[in-house]
């Protein structure tokens, strides 16, 4: 039996968003890590992934063998897709954009209104299922056709363009 004096108090952060999401993610609850992981996987604020990036070992062991459910999908992908994150936030690989294919729920539209890319131009996909958008990163200036690819929920496959 472990009692709940024997193990260490989690590590609190400055910044506050950073502190609630560790918090939620080192919880071993699996519906605030769920919460958390789904909010971090979509994250672009500088000072909270800074402050988030160091943890990324002690959050992946405090989720280690946590059941996150999921019915079409794994709620596991929102984990990954977060700890993905932040290990290419910590060794600085490139403009967040990148990770755009790597998680189907980027949704440019949301990405417009955020301002993180800008809308080139909108139609239809080249094979006719779902709309498309062009757009441009506003970090890097990298060109991206995202295409929705709802079925039973809404997901975005992103495609790389080469810039010209």
């Amino acid at each position: 039996m472990r009692w709940p004096w024997s193990t260490s108090p989690p590590p609190r952060l400055d910044d506050p968003q950073a502190d609630v999401l560790l918090q939620d993610l080192l919880s071993r609850d699996a519906s605030r890590i769920h919460a958390a992981s789904s909010r971090l996987a979509r994250l672009f604020s500088a000072t909270t992934l800074d402050a988030l990036a160091p943890q990324t070992e002690g959050i992946e062991q405090a989720c280690q063998g946590v059941q996150l459910g999921g019915a079409l999908v794994s709620n596991d992908v929102h984990l990954q897709a977060a700890l993905r994150r932040l290990r290419y936030w910590r060794e600085r690989k490139g403009c967040l954009c990148a990770l755009y294919p790597d998680y189907l729920f980027f949704d440019p539209r949301r990405l417009i209104e955020q301002g993180h890319v800008r809308l080139l131009e909108q139609g239809v996909a080249e094979d006719g299922w779902g709309d498309r958008h062009r757009v441009a990163c506003t970090c890097c200036g990298q060109h991206w056709d995202a295409t929705d690819r709802e079925y039973h929920y809404p997901w975005w496959e992103w495609t790389l363009l080469a810039l010209d």
